[in-house]
């Protein structure tokens, strides 16, 4: 009766904790939602339009940072408006050009040059300055300067409001894209990091940390495009850096996945791909942090090869489908495929023409293709490789125990002992203790081999008592026993492992219902670089048959 009332209110409290968690979340995601799609009113004012230039005509913004003529030569605009809340700030993002921002002709910030390592241009740098309070009318003036003369500068994302609201209206556009570039980066990062040990465990091919290269990098390049790295932690110049290094560094790491899974001809190609990409990576690098050549100038090249990627990776996710045993998941593959084609496709034509806005979530949308082209495949590869490999492990365990005690046998001693003689070759401590079972024989004889047996795993369990630390014992067969003693002072660890044998072969002694005496020969040596493993087991074994044949003595008197 009372279990039935215990399992009734284990059962209505597990029922009431599931129902419990799931309202929290559905209000939780209520409320998310409630405000996601309710359309509060920023108090901000978007200033892409209104903007005048020097002789008093309507200016837009599109061509607003361009070099035109002389590329040390600033534009000027204007913008005439009302500061009524001492919150007030301004808000832009300008790239590849340098912005000062003046009111009423005072300059109010200086945008000042970044220093060689990085390059000529900061990137997307985000400005953001506080305009204070007035009555009266007051005149916004943007001062560029473009950084290259063949470079398509840009002002955008420009409002005039309070900060919180400003950050809200950034944010809102851009956090999607941004948490996925972070998840794809971290991904990438899994990847790498779990190479090592698949490699290890499950012999697994270079195919993964290649890939978790491109993943990361892919990620590192889209998620500068999002701007937020920008407009949370500033210093622009540092994530422009990163976007270049990125972006050419896309073409390498691809290159490495295709040479690992394609053959013949095609491995050839993408061998010297990679070698150019690789050279392209060092080149560029080191031009554009001597201040020799500017990043920007040595993008078309890093086009090209991107442009050139495109068959391979057709190439390398087609190397999947050939693999892919059923007819369903070569179906999705070759829409995956189509996907990625077009998606990298409209984002290098977009970025070649300077649409740099949404231009990365096209990258986006090509990576995630291409990342489940290969999950697809990889999945299936991974959970059969770690089956076998779990498969491999348990026979292997199995083949290094010994069916009747649990300890290891004369097969795993075998391999263990590689191990031995390399500590006693580095001269550290090693102690042999061989062990022989007193009477077996004649155990077997009047009680039965079953009384045997049983004799034999009571002699197991008593190693396993007495020596759970820096020792191994093995059954080397029949009643005889080794314990290798691993321990910086096997003297110690032998003595309370002899005294803990001993009280346990008396305790089992005084079971009336035994019927056998538990009596255990044993030999010790200590090992410090002066015997090898197998004479060491010899002067032990020796020191054994001396104890037995004492133990036999006292037994008869």
């Amino acid at each position: 009766m009372i279990s039935k009332i215990q399992a009734g209110l284990y059962k209505f409290k597990h029922t009431l904790v599931i129902i419990t968690f799931a309202l929290v979340a559905l209000i939780i995601s209520f409320s998310f939602i409630e405000k996601l799609l309710s359309r509060e009113p920023y108090s901000i004012i978007s200033l892409e339009k209104s903007w005048k230039d020097e002789n008093g005509v309507p200016f837009s913004l599109e061509n607003f940072g361009s070099a035109s003529g002389d590329p040390n030569l600033p534009q000027r605009i204007y913008f005439n408006t009302t500061i009524k809340d001492i919150n007030t700030v301004l808000v832009f993002r300008s790239r590849n050009c340098y912005t000062n921002i003046y009111i009423n002709g005072t300059l109010l910030e200086e945008d000042k040059p970044v220093k060689r390592l990085y390059g000529t241009s900061p990137g997307s740098r985000w400005h953001m300055s506080a305009l204070g309070f007035t009555d009266k009318p007051v005149e916004i003036c943007l001062e560029v300067t473009a950084c290259f003369g063949n470079a398509h500068g840009l002002i955008d994302n420009i409002y005039l409001g309070k900060a919180s609201d400003i950050l809200r209206q950034v944010m809102s556009g851009r956090f999607v894209d941004f948490t996925v570039n972070v998840f794809l980066m971290i991904i990438g990062l899994i990847l790498i990091g779990s190479y090592g040990y698949m490699k290890k465990h499950f012999k697994i091919s270079a195919d993964l940390i290649f890939l978790g290269l491109a993943t990361f990098f892919c990620a590192v390049w889209s998620s500068t495009e999002s701007l937020l790295w920008q407009f949370f932690f500033g210093h622009s110049e540092v994530v422009h850096l990163c976007e270049y290094l990125a972006l050419a560094a896309i073409p390498l790491s691809f290159g490495l996945l295709a040479s690992r899974r394609l053959k013949g001809w095609e491995r050839i190609f993408t061998n010297v791909y990679s070698i150019i990409g690789c050279i392209n990576l060092i080149v560029i690098s080191v031009l554009n942090v001597t201040g020799i050549w500017e990043f920007h100038y040595s993008l078309p090249l890093t086009h090209i090869l991107l442009v050139i990627l495109i068959p391979i990776m057709v190439r390398l996710v087609l190397s999947y489908t050939n693999e892919a045993s059923q007819g369903s998941h070569r179906a999705i593959i070759i829409l995956l495929l189509c996907i990625l084609v077009i998606c990298i496709a409209t984002s290098l034509f977009k970025y070649i023409t300077g649409s740099y806005q949404n231009y990365s979530t096209y990258v986006r949308t090509a990576l995630l293709c291409f990342l489940l082209c290969l999950i697809i495949f990889q999945l299936n590869l991974l959970v059969n490789t770690f089956s076998k490999g779990l498969k491999a492990d348990m026979l292997h365990d199995l083949a290094l125990k010994d069916y009747m005690t649990g300890l290891f046998n004369r097969t795993a001693f075998a391999e263990h002992r590689y191990e031995y003689e390399h500590l006693i070759a580095s001269f550290s401590p090693l102690g042999v203790i061989q062990f022989d079972v007193n009477n077996l024989k004649k155990v077997n004889d009047t009680l039965g081999h079953e009384k045997g047996d049983q004799m034999i795993k009571a002699v197991a369990e008593g190693l396993k008592q007495s020596f759970p630390a820096n020792a191994c014992s093995y059954r080397m067969g029949g009643d005889e026993f080794l314990t290798i003693i691993t321990d910086r002072d096997p003297d110690t660890v032998y003595q309370k492992g002899i005294d803990a044998l001993t009280a346990y072969c008396q305790e089992q002694n005084a079971q009336p219902d035994l019927g056998f005496k538990l009596q255990i020969a044993h030999g010790y040596l200590m090992i410090k670089g002066n015997l090898s493993l197998e004479e060491a087991m010899e002067e032990a074994d020796g020191m054994m048959y001396e104890n037995k044949r004492m133990l036999k003595s006292e037994q008869k008197s």
